[in-house]
């Protein structure tokens, strides 16, 4: 139960920080917006995969 209680808050949390990247990344060319857009993207993506890893992990 525990776990699936993570997974839940690390999937919220990844498509938050998902729609900070996309927001970021929509806003234009400037260096500043493009590596928020990044590093954003890029800890959605991990958050994202630990989010999966906890659904697995307690389906066992």
């Amino acid at each position: 139960m525990q776990r699936h209680g993570l997974g839940i808050l690390f999937a919220t949390l990844a498509t938050a920080i998902a729609a900070v990247a996309v927001y970021a990344l929509a806003g234009g060319d400037n260096a500043r917006r493009l590596v928020v857009g990044f590093a954003a993207a890029a800890v959605a993506v991990w958050l994202a995969s630990l989010s999966a890893s906890a659904f697995r992990r307690g389906r066992r």
